[in-house]
């Protein structure tokens, strides 16, 4: 086998909570992810020789160098499999848009680390994996499960959430992007006056009610980044006008989503959102089950 080809799921934070900080300046995180059907594609080719790394997309402006965090997640590999030579080439065709939220790059990253595992047939124990991984992108080890997860730590302490049911997601994006770095900046500057209420996000998940997780899910990183981009409540409300059950913004923006019960309801919304973005996607919830290591027989 020399060629995979993967679908990196995107994903969505029905709840996003800062609930500390680290000594050396990560926030701890209280966050519940969830995948959508919203994919990249990503293919990996293992050749002959020792030619390194080389990326190729569909996006111009995605760098294909060692700034790419599949560049990164490739290298991590070859260092803990201990393979010194390799050439491959890594083609993304990205659909996932960047800067959203919506974890497009680490979703790559993991799809490209699950790939390197098939193609030369080595496996990790999660334990091993995950402390690299995360160092390279906190989010990268959520999509190594995808599902429903409960991310604490950093992002990289996952533990198995009730499925989100089967509905349909819009997501959005506005044509302008946020810094996560300056999110968190003015987070800091302002403080959090409301929490979400991550045990009745779960609880409204495992009774399968959207309108209760609506009420209790929250983003807290909102109040910072919708004065920075305010099309970001802009889009929120337009899908609250629509019918969603629930509707948030997707990590540190700009990107959005609703939770809708029936289709023709975020169809509308859909519209709706593309009278002032041409960045809408609908989606529906991905499962997986719970991985404890990568194989190359997988």
């Amino acid at each position: 086998m020399n060629i995979v080809t993967l679908r990196a799921y995107a994903k969505i934070n029905l709840s996003l909570d800062v609930v500390g900080r680290r000594e050396d300046g990560y926030h701890l995180l209280e966050s519940v992810f969830q995948g959508v059907s919203l994919y990249d594609g990503v293919r990996v080719r293992r050749e002959n020789g020792g030619g390194g790394i080389r990326i190729r997309c569909n996006l111009p402006y995605i760098p294909t160098d060692g700034r790419n965090i599949v560049y990164k997640v490739a290298e991590a590999f070859f260092k803990l499999a201990g393979i010194r030579q390799y050439q491959l080439t890594i083609e993304l065709h990205k659909t996932i848009p960047s800067g959203a939220g919506f974890g497009g790059g680490s979703a790559d990253g993991a799809a490209v680390f699950s790939a390197l595992c098939r193609l030369y047939r080595v496996s990790f124990p999660i334990s091993k994996a995950i402390p690299v991984l995360s160092a390279i992108g906190a989010d990268i080890p959520f999509f190594l499960y995808s599902g429903t997860m409960l991310a604490t730590g950093i992002g990289e302490i996952l533990t198995p959430a009730p499925a989100l049911k089967n509905c349909v997601i819009v997501l959005a994006k506005p044509r302008a992007s946020v810094s996560t770095k300056i999110i968190f900046q003015k987070l800091g500057e302002a403080g959090i006056a409301n929490h979400p209420d991550t045990p009745g996000v779960l609880t409204a998940l495992q009774a399968g009610n959207l309108r209760a997780l609506g009420q209790a899910a929250g983003n807290v990183l909102e109040a910072a980044a919708i004065p920075v981009c305010p099309k970001i409540a802009i889009l929120k409300n337009l899908l609250m006008q629509n019918g969603a059950s629930c509707a948030l913004m997707s990590g540190s923006g700009s990107g959005v989503f609703g939770l809708f019960e029936e289709d023709s309801a975020a169809r509308r919304a859909a519209r709706a959102l593309r009278r002032l973005t041409q960045c809408v996607f609908l989606a529906r919830p991905v499962c997986r089950p719970m991985k404890t290591e990568f194989q190359a027989t997988e």
